[in-house]
């Protein structure tokens, strides 16, 4: 077996062993097998608004998102954040 035959077989082991992170982050569960369901905070905040209309959500941390009321797959309208979180308290 040669360097070149080595190369191939690590490179094939890494890309093997980091294909199925895309799949897990996908999952969307809680790490104990329920499907991971945004706050109530999120559900209230859309309660007597309809779907499509902008919100504000005050995180725990003092952070303000912008987000919009959207369907949940129940039926309920949930405030979904526009952006990415917002990054590390410095």
């Amino acid at each position: 077996m040669g360097i070149r035959d080595v190369k191939r077989l690590v490179i094939f082991g890494v890309a093997s062993a980091l294909a199925p992170v895309p799949v897990w982050a996908s999952l969307g569960t809680s790490g104990g097998g329920e499907p991971r369901k945004p706050p109530q905070a999120a559900f209230d905040i859309c309660k007597d608004k309809s779907e499509g209309a902008a919100v504000e959500i005050v995180t725990p941390r003092g952070d303000t998102i912008k987000a919009t009321c959207k369907k949940f797959k129940d039926g309920t309208l949930v405030a979904a954040p526009d952006g990415p979180p917002p990054g590390p308290q410095k």
